[in-house]
């Protein structure tokens, strides 16, 4: 797609509506719609425009369905079950993906801090096979060097992503699995002082998490602001708050998700695997639509002059999501949940970043009457997550209309009373060093067609543990490799881009500001550019517990780039060395 930022007002309602803008051919000649197809699950271009069109997009924007605490505690019954293909599509092709509540997003969780977290996971998904759980863990066993059998693609869990809770027991505990047709209640405790931003949970168990978030088991996750002490220019905002889950729903030509290799990078074979309807076709030959709560390209109304809240959630397995506004700014206020205590506005042309696992807090305030696209951005070959450029995509439209609404952005000065940590600076304090290297690598032998996704040069095993002080403050070093350079002009991978996710405790990060100035802000996930070093400060506070450290390109996750961390109380004591010679123990060795 290639947008037209110069365009007047009257032009917008004509730019990209009748063309598939997500595909990665781009739009197609004059826009005219995909000729109909036998299957509508084929890998076609979706014709994004009105259903009264032909299409299957611009439908009102709707915010998914919420849940909210009672009482101090937010209990529910969590279904993990199949979407039913008679009520449910995707671009006009019903689809059978694994789901919460048979819907394409989860619903909202509204907490405050103190609150508890309760809901009954109820696995209504069918029980395999023991043949179809072998077929499965060949899937991932034929391309990757496993240390650890995955679970089945039925067996999920719950992770709450962000949260600042225990992991242990039935908490935010990702080393739990719960098979299918069994349950399991949740109590998933947040402090009296947890800090309140936008959150969200989805499935994480071993071995499944690409293939259950990739269908669509994913949803936000808010801790409410006290309106008693937020600007009131804010409050006003979050009265007409929005909620975008951004999702890369993948499907076969059956309208189901049960390939792990369709979660793959295009390869060269990608466009005939998708021209021969293979479920192993992956998501940028596949001509899918990105979606936003499930739907295609809504439509978000406002009036002019008005402010909305909008919490971005990038809910996808593998993209690049550069968002970008046409003819307005995005006044970012909180990223991955955290207030920043300031409003950095990133004008039209400075699209936000966001990779798998972020979250961005932004205010919009609606210019003059007309229609806008809400764009995921081109992205640099350096900024994608495949090593590759990415082209852009349309996501949304805005439509100003009505009467002005007298309504006021708040101001740094006014934001500032809400950043969780004024004031803290971990880098002058940190006095431990932890190291994670992101290894993706090939077999170096052409019979053995393998990679390996290690952490440190190891993939995933649950018995082999890091070790982390509690309230210890730490460095991290974060680095990307590849083969060595020997190999590298045979079947060698070079060095390539991974997302670095720690559970329950943020990290303190420096980024470039849309002012071009260095600035501190607060995460819980990082992009690393292939090769590059990136650099995190974190603390490890309130809880001990062993929890993980992973890739967030799910994929990536499944296939054993995933750590085992516990924090503890004390460090034990270093095992002695079988020669007898005195044996040391590294600060968060294995």
């Amino acid at each position: 797609m290639r947008t037209h930022r110069s365009a007047s007002a009257a032009a917008l309602a004509t730019v990209c509506l009748f063309a598939a803008c997500a595909t990665a051919q781009g739009p197609r000649p004059g826009g005219a719609p995909a000729p109909a197809a036998a299957n509508p699950c084929a890998y076609r271009p979706i014709n994004v425009a009105p259903r009264s069109q032909g299409g299957y997009g611009q439908e009102p924007f709707r915010n998914p369905p919420e849940l909210l605490a009672r009482n101090g505690v937010l209990t529910t019954d969590l279904r993990v079950q199949y979407t039913d293909k008679a009520t449910t599509s995707i671009g006009g092709c019903p689809v059978r993906l694994r789901s919460y509540n048979g819907a394409l997003v989860g619903p909202t969780l509204r907490v405050r801090p103190g609150d508890t977290i309760a809901p009954l996971l109820n696995n209504r998904l069918p029980a395999e096979t023991p043949a179809q759980v072998r077929s499965q863990f060949l899937q991932e066993d034929t391309v990757a060097f496993l240390d650890m059998r995955p679970y089945s693609f039925n067996t999920t869990n719950l992770h709450t992503h962000g949260l600042h809770v225990s992991p242990n027991g039935n908490s935010d505990n990702v080393l739990l699995a719960i098979p299918p047709q069994d349950t399991l209640r949740y109590s998933i405790a947040l402090p009296a002082d947890h800090t309140r931003g936008s959150y969200w949970y989805h499935a994480h168990t071993h071995g499944s998490t690409a293939i259950q978030v990739g269908s669509a088991m994913a949803g936000a996750l808010v801790v409410e602001d006290d309106p008693n002490t937020i600007p009131a220019s804010l409050r006003a905002a979050n009265e007409r708050e929005k909620v975008l889950v951004i999702q890369t729903i993948l499907y076969d030509t059956a309208g189901e998700s049960e390939n792990i290799a369709a979660f793959f990078p295009d390869g060269s074979n990608s466009p005939a695997l998708c021209a021969q309807g293979s479920p192993n076709c992956t998501w940028l030959s596949s001509n899918r639509q990105v979606t936003i709560n499930g739907q295609i390209v809504p439509v978000i109304r406002m009036r002019p002059g008005e402010v909305q809240r909008w919490r971005l959630v990038d809910g996808s397995f593998r993209e690049t999501m550069a968002i970008r506004l046409q003819g307005h700014a995005l006044h970012e206020i909180a990223t991955d949940g955290l207030y920043t205590g300031r409003v950095d506005t990133w004008r039209d042309g400075q699209p936000i970043i966001l990779y798998p696992g972020y979250r961005s807090d932004v205010l919009v305030q609606a210019g003059m009457p007309g229609r806008y696209q809400l764009v995921d951005d081109s992205a640099s070959a350096a900024k994608g997550l495949r090593g590759v450029a990415e082209d852009a995509n349309l996501i949304a439209i805005l439509e100003v209309a009505g009467p002005r609404v007298p309504m006021r952005l708040p101001t740094t000065a006014e934001m500032a009373p809400l950043a969780p940590f004024a004031g803290v600076d971990l880098s002058t304090t940190a006095t431990g060093v932890q190291e994670a290297v992101f290894k993706l690598g090939s077999g170096m032998q052409s019979a053995n067609p393998r990679n390996s996704f290690e952490i440190n040069y190891s993939a995933f095993n649950e018995s082999r543990t890091r070790y982390l002080e509690l309230d210890s403050i730490d460095m991290w070093s974060l680095t990307t490799v590849g083969d060595p350079a020997a190999v590298q002009g045979g079947n060698g991978i070079p060095p390539l881009p991974h997302v670095f996710h720690i559970h329950i405790n943020p990290f303190q990060v420096s980024r470039t500001g849309p002012d071009g100035r260095a600035q501190w802000v607060w995460k819980d996930t990082q992009f690393i550019p292939g090769g590059d070093t990136v650099t995190v400060y974190t603390q490890y506070t309130d809880f001990t517990g062993s929890f993980v450290i992973h890739c967030h390109i799910l994929d990536h996750e499944d296939l054993g780039m995933m750590e085992t961390v516990e924090v503890v109380k004390e460090m034990p004591r270093p095992h002695p060395r079988p020669d007898g010679a005195p044996a040391g123990h590294a600060h968060g060795s294995h």
